[in-house]
């Protein structure tokens, strides 16, 4: 695996949907804290990437995710664009979705 990262967001949900699609394989109780831990593994046929999920102990309205590998396929794209009557100096951000077509 070799790569960690983690993210500390406010959040009032419990998992985040950061464009993957993940398996959950367990859940455990964490010493020292009230919050139960979950695991998560990548959905996606070869991909090794695992994902931790659990509130922070000392300010449970933050969520802890900590990533562990790199992704071995294509990740969630963001496109930016201008409109056309944009003004000068402005820019737009939207999500680009393409679902798969896997029935």
């Amino acid at each position: 695996m070799g790569r960690k990262v983690a993210f500390r967001t406010k959040s009032k949900l419990d998992v985040m949907d950061d464009g993957y699609k993940w398996r959950k394989y367990g859940k455990k109780m964490v010493k020292n804290s009230p919050n139960p831990r979950n695991y998560f593994k990548c959905s996606s046929g070869g991909c090794h990437v695992k994902k931790r999920v659990e509130r922070d102990r000392d300010d449970p309205s933050y969520v802890i995710t900590t990533y562990e590998g790199v992704h071995n396929h294509e990740s969630p794209c963001v496109v930016y664009h201008l409109p056309p009557m944009m003004p000068m100096g402005g820019f737009s951000l939207q999500e680009s979705y393409t679902p798969s077509s896997s029935s």
